[in-house]
């Protein structure tokens, strides 16, 4: 393919000449002209670098332009990403599931040149891979640093004559893995979370002749799952704790903090049977719980759940997680957090699922035990029970000279009396 001159390096030629005929300048002519050789084969193949690489120069158009993405579950996490996921952001596992990467592609022809060109997509390992014909798979040795994406056909054009700009779409399985679209693991030797490089190459298959290329980073690693899962009740919630396995412990002047890893977004909740759910929903083969003690007084870690559907599900089941989820996204330096929706006298398992800023999420981590929420009679709720009338807050009772002291009186008379009958019963 032929560069032509544009008028910017015209100018710039003429000014490396005025430049050297400055009176008094000691660069003599033959100096002169190596000077001016040098210097344009110099400018030559900065240009050709910046062509092959894709970027914009002086003459020069950006080879990838309108790049977006759109198709991902994650911009319909709650609390998650919101819109449309940034194109510098990785590829996740999930978004390699059913994302589409759009391009527009700007291609200069060269009139007068060849009749026919085809333009190939390739994936390569890095921003030069793909210029050696030798590394392109499949290769007679080594290991191949270059593959071609199956799910895209070459386009071909005939008598390329003017500049073209097309747009083609890419699934992102195939910016993953370009030959097999594996988003588990991809069949490439890049591995599980790196940067590939998008190449269109120029028809016929030689050396040097990627007209542009375009980084894509990825990570399909899912994070480590919580560990020591325990579960508290509360009144229509549950209080789950855990800890995280990948977090960084860092000691100074005595003492030990301990951080999420940055790669950590946060954490995620989930209860059999569902929030909300009916008596027979849910997975749990025994949804409804018998609690210890009685329904006020019993510490909501009794009864009874079957077996849970939790340890079955795929984090990444966009549908089923939704079902089974009660909270929001908590954030990554948690230790704990609250379940919501949860229905009093019935027994839950309680789950805690890891999710990275890839979007990536852990494997499944079930409490160990039963929790039942329960009601909880607070201080007020029973004063007032037993008659009182006080209001929390309430400086004074009454009217004329009773103040705040005979208030609190008044007040510990009523939990007195609310006790004694309490005893009575």
């Amino acid at each position: 393919m032929t560069v032509r001159v544009t008028s910017w390096q015209r100018v710039e030629g003429r000014k490396a000449r005025e430049s050297a005929a400055i009176p008094g300048d000691r660069v003599s002519a033959p100096e002169e002209r190596d000077l001016l050789h040098a210097s344009g084969m110099f400018r030559r193949q900065v240009w050709i670098a910046l062509a092959v690489l894709g970027l914009s120069s002086p003459g020069f158009a950006q080879v990838f332009t309108n790049i977006s993405r759109s198709g991902s579950p994650r911009t319909r996490d709650p609390g998650g990403v919101q819109g449309s996921l940034n194109t510098t952001s990785p590829i996740g596992r999930r978004d390699c599931e059913g994302e589409e990467w759009t391009f527009t592609i700007n291609y200069s022809a060269n009139p007068g040149g060849m009749t026919t060109t085809s333009l190939q997509y390739f994936i390569g390992a890095d921003a030069m891979a793909c210029a050696m014909a030798n590394a392109r798979a499949p290769v007679t040795s080594g290991t191949p640093r270059c593959w071609p994406i199956r799910q895209t056909p070459s386009l071909t054009f005939t008598n390329p004559t003017t500049p073209l700009s097309y747009t083609v779409r890419i699934q992102s399985r195939y910016l993953i893995d370009p030959e097999g679209g594996n988003c588990v693991t991809p069949g490439t030797t890049q591995g599980t979370s790196n940067t590939n490089y998008l190449a269109v190459l120029a028809f016929p298959p030689s050396d040097s002749n990627v007209i542009g290329t375009y980084p894509i980073s990825y990570d399909v690693t899912p994070p480590d799952a919580p560990t020591d899962v325990v579960a508290g009740p509360g009144e229509g919630v549950a209080v789950v704790s855990w800890t995280y396995p990948g977090s960084l412990s860092t000691t100074a002047d005595g003492g030990t903090t301990t951080a999420a890893p940055p790669d950590l977004q946060g954490y995620w909740l989930l209860c059999d049977p569902p929030p909300g759910s009916a008596a027979t929903d849910g997975g749990l083969s025994d949804a409804s719980a018998v609690l210890d003690g009685d329904e006020e007084g019993g510490d909501g870690t009794g009864g009874t759940c079957g077996s849970s559907a939790l340890s079955t599900i795929d984090p990444n089941d966009s549908e089923a997680f939704a079902r089974y989820r009660c909270s929001d996204l908590i954030g990554a330096t948690a230790t704990r957090g609250v379940a919501q929706g949860l229905t009093n006298g019935r027994g839950y398992r309680m789950a805690v699922v890891a999710q990275d800023l890839a979007g990536n999420r852990s494997t499944i981590s079930v409490a160990g035990n039963c929790v039942t929420p329960v009601p909880i009679t607070d201080f007020w709720e029973a004063y007032r029970a037993a008659g009182g009338q006080a209001r929390p807050g309430a400086c004074g009772v009454g009217v004329g000279r009773v103040g705040g002291a005979g208030a609190w009186i008044g007040v510990a008379l009523g939990v007195a009396l609310w006790a004694r009958r309490r005893r009575t019963r």
